[in-house]
């Protein structure tokens, strides 16, 4: 018997993935290695360009423009982690911002231009809002890896030691949109009376967008190695079986009331959004096309990519047939 290939592996702690970290979903052939591989690209200088990793756990602002620039990485789609994002647009309250189209002639603040949070609020804003997004003043403080094909009005922070939210509350920018992932600046942005949110009730636009197109925006997605891919054409369906059943097992666990989270009725609670919402955590291309080509859509409009690409371009072959 051959020895199994050993495939280094993200530690997510997404409970979809917790089975898979855990070892209670056999891939055949494979022995997993969980290390920490970086889900953003901050510079050239990352094994996902020479394709010198396993499998990662990537924001997908970075997906497609780094298969265009010939990074040995390819997709599987499996959709990790996804993150609504109409909750993530902050306004001052005296910035005379109501509507999407008062952004318009506004100092925005964001980290980063290309991030999913921002590609997918900018296409939302332009096609579900009538927003002239080439209207904005875009405030950055980051410089980006990949080329961006399409002009902007572009300006550096005021104060670039200053963060994107005390330069919010201070009054540098009239807006931000850009990802929170901490506690205390949610809390900060939810409670200063200097910060109000341009949609009030971001959970009743969210749903309103899935249940009219489907979309329930992705942040990361699955990638592996494109030169592992070559040597081992059978590795990719298989790492996209193990995530399905990955997740199937982690629905049963909440079912069952078995290895929940911490919050009171998980279970009732998993019920009541399986009812409204359906499954948003599809994996596959068939199940997520709309959102797929309305991804590839705002890519290149927004010049995150320089022409349009194809599915066999983006995903792994023993995955286009999902």
């Amino acid at each position: 018997m051959s020895e199994p290939l050993t495939l280094s592996f993200p530690i997510m702690r997404y409970d979809i993935a917790l089975p898979l970290l855990e070892g209670r979903i056999d891939i055949p052939g494979v022995k997993l290695e969980p290390v920490r591989v970086p889900a953003m690209i901050f510079n050239a200088d990352s094994p996902y360009k020479d394709g010198n990793f396993g499998v990662g756990d990537l924001n997908v602002c970075y997906w497609l423009p780094a298969i265009e620039a010939g990074w040995e990485l390819i997709g599987l789609p499996v959709f990790i982690k996804r993150k609504p994002v109409y909750e993530y647009i902050f306004c001052r309250a005296d910035a005379g911002i109501r509507t999407p189209k008062d952004l318009e002639g506004k100092r925005v603040g964001g980290r980063q231009h290309r991030v999913s949070t921002t590609i997918w609020l900018r296409g939302l804003l332009q096609h579900r809002h009538g927003v002239d997004v080439s209207k904005i003043r875009w405030v950055i403080w980051m410089d980006e890896v990949f080329p961006v094909y399409r002009s902007f009005q572009m300006e550096p922070p005021a104060d670039p030691q200053k963060s994107v939210v005390d330069s919010l509350l201070d009054g540098d920018v009239q807006a931000i949109m850009t990802d929170i992932s901490d506690a205390q600046l949610f809390n900060t942005l939810e409670t200063d009376p200097r910060v109000v949110r341009l949609f009030p009730d971001y959970t009743a636009e969210d749903e309103r967008l899935y249940r009219e197109t489907g979309i329930f925006t992705a942040a990361h997605l699955i990638v592996m190695s494109k030169k592992l891919d070559r040597q081992h054409p059978d590795l990719a369906r298989k790492l996209y079986d193990a995530f399905e059943a990955s997740k199937a097992t982690a629905s049963n666990d909440t079912l069952s009331d078995q290895r929940s989270f911490a919050i009171p009725q998980l279970r009732e609670r998993f019920l009541e959004a399986a009812e409204r919402w359906g499954d948003p955590w599809k994996n596959g291309i068939t199940a997520n096309r709309c959102e797929i080509d309305t991804f590839l859509q705002y890519n290149l409009e927004q010049g995150m990519i320089r022409k349009p690409m194809t599915y066999d371009q983006i995903f792994a072959k023993g995955t286009l047939d999902t």
